[in-house]
């Protein structure tokens, strides 16, 4: 008679319990490294945050890298902590790490001292690189790819760059809000960016032209589609090229909405919280209609 195996229920549960403990260990590592870097990185970029809170992020419109800032921390760590990164095992990865973060220290300091926003920004993405490059390797940049590339929309970009790529795009928005609101008898004209209305001349801003709203509607875009995983590719593509007829849209709306403010209400009521809070409901109409679009596309799939 064959000898039974002895302890079955035994040997059948080891593993799950050998696998349940090694997960717990792999999140307790990686909270452990993520708290260490966590403290690095604000003793190092803590004070640029600080001053960018009352300089660039304080700007009309510019108030969305601090919710990138935190959307890359969350990506990160979910990626971390969930177990499929592995430690780095290419010998040339931590010399091209090793290289890259020197770089990046160097073009922080430089930047620090002279006072240069834009490299400043920028050196948040260099450093990063350099030390998921010399902890995890050229495989953990590839499986923190959205991370890095989300980094982007942290870049403060210099005040020449946004007015030469916005003055088309407030000429635009400007004539067609003019054409518009005439069509249905407001005495409005416009002279390149500025429209004049009745008594009153208000000039297209770079917050109204939608360039920032473009950024900002970009970056929610392009993460909702990276946690929805959309199986479609096609789809996903005419989402993200959707966003920017939408932000322009939103845009145009809101110049005019102010328009008619101040035509009827005066100046000053064209520039008090109506102000910020068209902007905030115009915006927040855009990200439903990326949603929207999104889900429509998706029944039509069906």
């Amino acid at each position: 008679m064959a000898k039974p195996s002895s302890l079955p229920f035994s040997q059948s549960t080891e593993f799950p319990l050998k696998s349940v403990w090694e997960q717990a260990f792999d999140i307790r590592k990686a909270f452990i490294t993520g708290v260490f870097f966590v403290i690095a990185w604000l003793m190092l970029f803590g004070p640029v945050y600080f001053d960018f809170a009352k300089t660039v992020w304080a700007r009309e419109g510019n108030d969305y890298p601090p919710f990138i800032l935190a959307i890359c921390a969350g990506l990160a760590y979910a990626r971390i902590s969930s177990g499929v990164m592995e430690p780095r095992k290419e010998k040339s990865a931590l010399w091209v790490g090793v290289t890259v973060l020197f770089l990046g220290l160097g073009a922080f300091l430089f930047a620090r001292v002279q006072e240069i926003e834009f490299l400043l920004s920028l050196t948040q993405l260099i450093v990063a690189l350099g030390t998921i490059l010399m902890v995890y390797g050229y495989k953990g940049v590839r499986k923190l790819w959205f991370v890095l590339a989300l980094s982007l929309y942290l870049i403060a970009w210099p005040g020449w760059a946004i007015d030469m790529l916005t003055f088309p795009l407030k000429l635009f928005v400007s004539q067609t809000v003019s054409n518009g609101l005439y069509s249905f008898g407001l005495p409005i004209s416009h002279q390149g960016a500025t429209l004049n209305v009745g008594a009153y001349e208000l000039l297209v801003a770079n917050a109204c032209a939608g360039v920032n709203s473009l950024i900002a509607l970009t970056s929610v875009g392009i993460v909702y589609l990276y946690m929805v995983k959309r199986p479609s590719l096609r789809a996903n593509l005419f989402v993200l090229a959707m966003l920017v007829p939408i932000a322009i849209l939103a845009n145009m709306i809101r110049v005019a909405i102010l328009v008619l403010i101040t035509y009827y209400g005066g100046y000053d009521a064209g520039q008090n919280f109506l102000h910020d809070l068209s902007g905030m409901v115009m915006f927040g109409v855009a990200i439903a209609s990326v949603f929207l679009l999104d889900s429509i596309l998706v029944k039509v799939a069906r």
